[in-house]
């Protein structure tokens, strides 16, 4: 080898870039086998990516649906909580109803600063779009005090407070006179329209509750109430109180935090399943890269042994083979990251369909830490697969190693 590298020595950047060049002659010799433990790493770090995101979007969207809803306790009929909150967060019509009469016996409740009583409902119009009326009360107000409302809030019969979304796709202005989509035969005035507040709010057209009552023909009856308390820390005290009035074997009093805490501990214990899953591939992972590795080693033994002969010293060796490993390592690390982010809406898609309570947010959420970490655990991957392949390259013989390559091993 004329250019000689194990003799430079010298730290020069042309010594680095023989070394690079040396390294790289692995993938033109062995492209096929070097790509397919490329892949390896790649799948396993698109499912270390794919399941980093999901919890930091899962945790992050939960929370925010919930800040957003601005209450504290949701009350509804009997039923699965899970189905009463996402219900209550995402718009739909509900398979039953409370009586008004129950209004009176959860204001009396102690510790409440807000009742506000919500008639939901959801028609599908020809067009395929899903239109959700909410029916509610200027008690409302009093927890949704992030709304930003241009014009005002509905207080006549027939008035409209439309989500931002909704005047977007239907073009509608505050004053005007419009036709309730799927209720074509009734009109109502745009009294005011809701700012975008990055939630389900905008995709809902907001009435008077007794407008709703009368539109959907449930007089004297509501969907569910959201409650907000004076103080957060006496929620199980409330919660208590109201399960045990009159009215409490018909109501399902949710704490919302208490759910909260709920569906992150669902998550988790899926959570412990997906690490499993994503360990498996990264352990496949590093068995692949420490088997290409060896066989190269085994297959480059007489070369390895002329480069030994003509001066490389052991820690030449050492590097040649360790730079190949991080080649093939963040090679596949970036392809892995690129795979996730391609694959993030067939994830996020699968995964709406398998939880018991999905966040109108993103589920899968890209960010730039969660790929440098990934990266970084490619690289960490590849320095343990490669590191005994690397040190056997280094303890070759260079008699040895000519005379009988075969046994290298």
């Amino acid at each position: 080898m004329a250019s000689q590298p194990g003799t430079a020595g010298d730290g020069t950047e042309t010594d680095h870039m023989t070394w690079l060049r040396l390294a790289f002659k692995e993938w033109r010799r062995r492209p096929v086998r070097t790509g397919v433990t490329a892949a390896g790493v790649a799948i396993a770090v698109a499912a270390l990516f794919s399941l980093l995101a999901f919890l930091r979007g899962y945790g992050q969207g939960v929370r925010r649906e919930v800040e957003r809803l601005g209450a504290h306790v949701l009350v509804a009929p009997k039923g699965c909580p899970y189905d009463a909150a996402s219900l209550a967060l995402h718009g739909a019509s509900w398979p039953c109803y409370l009586k008004m009469r129950f209004l009176d016996e959860i204001r009396v409740a102690p510790g409440i600063a807000a009742v506000a009583p919500v008639f939901m409902s959801a028609l599908h119009t020809s067009a395929g779009h899903q239109t959700v009326y909410v029916g509610v009360d200027t008690n409302l107000l009093l927890l949704k005090k992030t709304w930003m409302i241009d014009g005002a809030f509905p207080l006549q019969r027939d008035e409209l407070l439309v989500g931002a979304a909704v005047a977007r796709r239907l073009g509608w202005r505050v004053g005007e006179r419009v036709s309730l989509p799927g209720l074509a035969t009734n009109t109502a005035t745009v009294r005011g329209l809701l700012r975008p507040t990055h939630g389900a709010d905008d995709e809902f057209i907001f009435l008077r509750l007794a407008d709703a009552q009368r539109l959907f023909r449930h007089p004297d009856e509501m969907t569910h109430v959201l409650i907000r308390l004076h103080d957060p820390n006496q929620m199980d005290r409330v919660v208590m109180q109201l399960r045990g009035c009159d009215a409490g074997m018909y109501l399902s009093v949710i704490p919302l935090a208490h759910l909260l805490r709920s569906i992150q501990t669902l998550v988790n214990s899926t959570r412990v399943l997906l690490a499993c899953v994503a360990l498996v591939a990264w352990l496949a992972a590093g068995a692949g890269v420490s088997n290409t590795l060896l066989m190269a080693v085994a297959e480059r033994a007489r070369e390895i042994g002329v480069m030994r002969a003509l001066g490389a010293a052991r820690g030449d060796i050492f590097r040649l083979l360790w730079v190949e490993t991080l080649q093939v390592c963040l090679a596949g690390g970036v392809a892995g990251v690129l795979l996730a982010f391609a694959g993030a809406h067939t994830v996020e898609t699968w995964l709406r369909t398998h939880l018991p309570f999905a966040p109108s947010d993103a589920l899968v959420q890209w960010h730039w830490g969660l790929a440098a970490a990934c990266l970084g655990c490619a690289v960490a991957l590849g320095s343990a697969a490669g590191f005994v392949p690397a040190w056997r390259a280094a303890q070759l013989s260079p008699r040895e190693a000519m005379r009988s390559p075969e046994n290298v091993l």
